[in-house]
């Protein structure tokens, strides 16, 4: 029906999801209502109210639901979500746990809907893709950790599925692109903590018979600032534009 409003559904309202309600509060997300946000706790923000209890949240009928609250949500919530709706997550380091991604991948067939891993934080996912054509393609990425005290340090060297395990909240933008490209397994990685520098870097750089493509991004974080947030706003105008790039 023309003109007809999406149903968005919410999980988390942090960070990441408070500034998506913000956005449609204040109108900035025209074709979308949000019809429901699962968080911890009931509040009201706007004219949106979170609700804690899982049951009354996908009792709702979505078109998509979000997951905007970390690894383990996806892993508590994603199957459920898949039953009732496509789905986009910002958790791609809990597709390490082969179990969780067979469980989702037979959900999501079974009900026909689809999840799909955002990039959050990191440019350069349609690149990788590109490149990963090429099955000889090497995905290299160097991730820093959050600044603190103490020189910089590598921390760790090695496959993406083993950072992911072993960094869960930290390196979920690494394991989008290896998903991305030539995967878990394949993908390799450094981990970084940065010391105390005012912002951190997250880069990938991938060679294949196409050349070489190279990306990086150090996010500025604050009160009111989460790059993941606003990438999934450019993502849900997008996905309503009848024109639109990439």
């Amino acid at each position: 029906m023309p003109g007809a409003q999406r149903r968005l559904g919410l999980i988390g309202c942090g960070r990441i999801g408070l500034p998506i309600i913000e956005c449609w509060n204040e109108g900035g997300l025209p074709g979308w209502t949000i019809a429901g946000v699962l968080a911890r706790g009931s509040h009201q923000r706007g004219a949106v109210r979170s609700t804690d209890d899982a049951d009354t949240f996908f009792a709702t009928p979505f078109d998509l639901v979000i997951e905007a609250a970390g690894p383990p949500a996806l892993a508590a919530h994603g199957a459920r979500a898949l039953r009732l709706a496509d789905v986009w997550t910002v958790s791609a380091a809990a597709l390490a746990d082969p179990v969780l991604f067979d469980a989702l991948h037979v959900a999501g067939a079974q009900a026909g809907h689809r999840l799909r891993v955002m990039p959050g934080a990191i440019a350069g996912l349609d690149g990788v893709a590109m490149a990963s054509v090429d099955p000889q393609a090497v995905l290299r990425l160097d991730i820093d950790l959050l600044p603190g005290p103490g020189p910089r340090a590598l921390v760790f060297s090695g496959s993406v599925r083993e950072a992911a395990l072993r960094f869960p909240d930290s390196v979920n933008v690494a394991a989008a692109a290896a998903l991305a490209g030539p995967g878990l397994d394949k993908a390799r990685i450094d981990v970084y903590h940065p010391g105390p520098v005012p912002q951190h870097r997250l880069a990938l750089s991938i060679t294949s018979c196409f050349g070489i493509v190279q990306a990086s991004v150090e996010p500025l974080r604050g009160p009111g600032v989460h790059p993941v947030a606003a990438s999934l706003i450019a993502a849900l105008r997008a996905e309503l534009q009848t024109i639109r790039a990439g």
